[in-house]
């Protein structure tokens, strides 16, 4: 219960986006039927008396013996406190997120720019299971991820959330890879894969397949909207079909000296993270190559150095894992410029 619990929690904090509605979600376990309904049906627990112009978050989280444990009020009031604010040390973080629009009476109610923890098929290494992008989103959730994905829905609820496998496989952040223009899926896709895919999709994102012996196109390419670098062994014809389809000028490059870019690389078209073992050097020539600014990570411990592993990102939101430290955090928002340090 508990663990079902606290992973409904990071993930209904994605909602915070795009919805109207305000509402409460604890992990207190003093109340099971309150548990329960939070966990099976949430929109039973939304507040039909939201009268006030903005919406606020207020999130605790904090680490107990055994896991990190999190907390998240949501309010309709008169006017926001803060655009954002932080507290936190090792063990506890409590922050608000307000709307900067008002919210109930009718506007938008789009939040700051947000990054946010989350599990994902049951695995901290989200970004293996996940593709966003600016214009859609690709899920490789199986049956007991549905109730996540349905909450990640509601936070891209702008753009098209397809559940979705590749191969026969849930592996999908991995094995594909794209941006607003386009996405570019493995040979060996299957059929009903593809046309599932195709139908959901706006006519404006051009899908095609890709034959080359690096199948894994997740872990070879990497993309924003406007650039893309890749693997240097790239088949030729491949190139010419990345650049086509995404519509980015493609560059051959390395990181750190290891030809996986799109595993020691994450791009938005405001900024990217790449693995600490780049030096610097390297990330000025390469933040010079893809026109924008670079920060360096490790990826939920310091060593690892596949920072695409636990972390997706569009120009609007990023999903870390749960186990993504304060430090990686922190990356995280400079890289991408999710959390300004603007507050009222």
């Amino acid at each position: 219960m508990k663990s079902s619990l606290i992973l409904v929690v990071f993930a209904t904090l994605c909602g915070i986006g795009f919805s109207l509605e305000c509402y409460t979600c604890s992990v207190a376990e003093t109340d099971p039927d309150f548990d329960k309904t939070c966990i099976d049906h949430p929109e039973e627990l939304l507040a039909t008396d939201c009268n006030k112009n903005y919406c606020t978050i207020i999130r605790q989280e904090y680490k107990d013996e055994e896991n990190i444990v999190a907390s998240m009020y949501r309010g309709c009031e008169d006017y926001p406190m803060y655009i954002n604010k932080t507290f936190e040390d090792e063990t506890y973080r409590f922050y608000y997120f307000s709307c900067q629009e008002p919210l109930c009476n009718g506007g938008s109610g789009k939040s700051p720019k947000t990054a946010l923890r989350m599990r994902f098929a049951n695995s901290d290494d989200i970004g293996v299971f996940m593709k966003v992008t600016n214009s859609y989103a690709l899920l490789g959730g199986e049956e007991h991820s549905e109730h996540v994905c349905s909450l990640i829905r509601g936070d891209l609820s702008e753009i098209p959330v397809i559940n979705t496998s590749l191969e026969g496989c849930r592996v999908i952040g991995r094995m594909c890879v794209g941006n607003k223009n386009g996405l570019l899926l493995p040979e060996a896709t299957y059929d009903t894969e593809l046309q599932h895919i195709r139908n959901e999709l706006p006519d404006s994102v051009k899908v095609e397949t890709i034959q080359d012996r690096l199948s894994a196109l997740g872990n070879v390419i990497v993309c924003n909207d406007h650039v893309a670098i890749v693997h240097p062994d790239l088949d030729k014809e491949s190139e010419e079909i990345i650049a086509d389809t995404l519509q980015v000028e493609v560059f051959r490059h390395m990181i750190a000296n290891n030809p996986l870019v799109g595993s020691y690389c994450v791009l938005s078209n405001q900024g990217g993270l790449v693995c600490a073992d780049i030096n610097n050097s390297e990330l000025e020539n390469l933040s010079s190559l893809l026109q924008v600014p670079l920060v360096v990570s490790w990826h939920h411990k310091q060593g690892n150095k596949t920072v695409a592993s636990g972390l997706v990102v569009s120009d609007h939101i990023a999903y870390a894992g749960m186990k993504t430290t304060s430090s990686e955090f922190t990356a995280i928002d400079t890289a991408f410029g999710l959390i300004p340090p603007r507050h009222y």
